[in-house]
């Protein structure tokens, strides 16, 4: 078994952390663009919800990989 489609969806974790690091920035003018608030909960639940979409296809696509026949024993 080879390991290449774990590495690559970890590799999408490591892209996932990158850019939040990359956008952490920005937190601080959304709160004062919205005085309540709203603008930086919508980003922030966007971003979650991609996570957890790429934490459900991502492992879909993983476990898909391995019954393609070039990874088969």
């Amino acid at each position: 078994m080879s390991l290449v489609p774990v590495v690559e969806y970890l590799a999408g974790f490591a892209f996932f952390g990158f850019v939040y690091w990359l956008l952490d920035g920005i937190q601080v003018e959304l709160h004062s663009i919205s005085e309540t608030g709203n603008v930086y909960d919508l980003a922030l639940y966007v971003w979650i919800g991609i996570v957890i979409l790429y934490l459900i296809f991502g492992g879909i696509w993983v476990t898909r990989q391995y019954t393609e026949p070039e990874y088969r024993g």
